[in-house]
């Protein structure tokens, strides 16, 4: 399955339209909201962003939640990775998803591998894993 093209703003409230990622591969979390387990994953995927990122890797964390609210956790817990906020669950959906959910995205923009309904403990580092081994 190909990977929806979009247009989400960030943290800060600019859009990122999805044509300005064609040829990349991608890592795409998205998160229901920003409780507790949500800022933990959010933190966990922050943790191995330089490693995903070496691999030439982006990470997105599109999140159900305002811009203000993205900027606010970011400084809060010092986050690196790209925030983007999807109020309608617009993007998830288009993957054929809802709530919890990881896809990884190959360079021409296939859906290589994905996750649903899950924990958001330990989640990051199985993300890193299959990242291992499918992105060498």
């Amino acid at each position: 399955m190909q990977f929806p093209d979009f247009v989400l703003k960030d943290e800060n409230g600019e859009s990122l339209d999805s044509s300005f990622l064609k040829g990349m591969r991608m890592v795409v979390c998205f998160i229901p909201d920003l409780g507790e387990g949500s800022v933990e994953e959010l933190c966990d995927f922050d943790s191995i962003y330089q490693k995903v990122m070496i691999r030439n890797i982006v990470t997105l964390m599109v999140v159900k939640a305002e811009c203000p609210d993205l900027r606010a956790i970011m400084d809060k817990c010092s986050i690196r990775v790209k925030l983007l906020s999807d109020m309608d669950d617009t993007l998830v959906k288009a993957c054929g998803l809802e709530g919890r959910a990881t896809v990884m995205v190959s360079k021409e923009g296939e859906i290589v591998s994905s996750w649903s309904s899950v924990k958001p403990s330990g989640h990051a580092d199985a993300v890193y894993e299959k990242v291992k081994s499918l992105f060498k």
